[in-house]
């Protein structure tokens, strides 16, 4: 690190960066020269991708590097984005065939980004052939699916969240007519769920009464932790693990997104920002890079305090952004509202 400390503005630009590779060769100049951008940058590139018809609930990348983007919305349609074309280009997005009854909330690929699973409001949960655009099968459930979660180690199992306050484990293999595994029971709704990357017998939910919870597969019904301390009877809408497996992001109602390491009950640190409330909507979150540096697309961590790190507004826009993605290897920050944007520092 003491090599590349004074690097300052050389590291902020693409032929900087280029001669300082060729020079050390070193595999954490990509990690500093994107935060360096960032962190320069007073302006963002932005590419509007045009194809839904109403409000843009949920967005996420494709694994192993963000090739695609998938979104879902009021429209009841999934949609599915190649993004170096969409970003260079008028090119239109691939509509997977299976469409819902009513509102996406949610969405996720399997890891080998061969399938698409769709939830919303219309009690179900589809499965996409990326390929073939195809619905390979349907998984009906009693209430609106809030969130879903594709386990890291085997793309046959997903989770799903939803509002008849259940989380329930599926095999694909399996018939969708079938009794799913019941992890947990709650009279209130589950708003998310996200099989932890490191340990995939650990899961964590965000609960619209009790707030976030740790959960272990062999041990359902009962959850491992709340979190929160004194105060765990939290209303909680979204949760992330990082990339680690070993600090949980969260949003709340009311109350500052929080970061948790995964065995203390207690917060890290609150997010708070005098320009940041979170009341009414639903929104998501998510750790922005591969490493502990970055917790959100907004805030840095720093050995000592944590302050606000992208304070870029999102000018002439007045609607509230329901769902932000961040992928690092491009160093695309997603967000999505009545249309899905593309940002990157110029």
């Amino acid at each position: 690190m003491k090599r590349r400390a004074g690097l300052g503005g050389s590291m902020r630009s693409v032929v900087g960066f280029l001669s300082q590779r060729g020079l050390h060769g070193d595999p954490l100049l990509t990690q500093d020269f994107q935060r360096r951008r960032l962190r320069g940058c007073r302006n963002l590139y932005k590419k509007d991708l045009l194809g839904h018809f109403g409000c843009v609930n949920a967005i996420e990348f494709s694994n192993n590097g963000g090739q695609w983007l998938v979104s879902g919305g009021d429209d009841r349609r999934v949609l599915l984005w190649h993004m170096e074309q969409a970003i260079h280009s008028r090119v239109k997005p691939i509509q997977l065939k299976g469409e819902h009854h009513s509102n996406i909330f949610c969405l996720a690929f399997n890891s080998g980004n061969t399938k698409v699973f769709s939830g919303g409001n219309d009690e179900q949960v589809i499965l996409h052939d990326v390929e073939s655009s195809e619905t390979l099968d349907v998984f009906a459930h009693e209430d609106a699916v809030y969130g879903l979660s594709v386990s890291p180690v085997n793309d046959n199992i997903f989770a799903s969240s939803s509002d008849d306050g259940r989380v329930l484990i599926w095999d694909i293999r399996e018939s969708p007519h079938g009794e799913p595994f019941c992890l947990a029971n709650y009279p209130s709704a589950f708003h998310s769920v996200m099989f932890n990357p490191v340990e995939p017998r650990l899961l964590a939910t965000a609960n619209s009464k009790e707030g976030v919870g740790l959960w272990d597969i062999r041990k359902p019904q009962s959850s491992l932790l709340r979190y929160g301390g004194n105060l765990s009877l939290q209303s909680a809408m979204s949760v992330r693990f990082n990339s680690n497996g070993t600090q949980l992001l969260a949003l709340r109602r009311r109350l500052p997104p929080v970061l948790y390491d995964i065995h203390s009950r207690l917060p890290v640190f609150q997010f708070d920002n005098q320009g940041y409330f979170n009341s009414c909507t639903m929104k998501s979150c998510c750790f922005a890079g591969d490493r502990d540096q970055h917790h959100n697309w907004k805030w840095r961590a720093q050995a000592v305090s944590f302050q606000p790190f992208l304070g870029l507004t999102r000018n002439g826009d007045a609607d509230v952004t329901s769902s932000w993605q961040f992928k690092n290897t491009l160093g695309i920050l997603a967000p999505s509202d009545l249309a899905i944007e593309v940002l990157k520092c110029q």
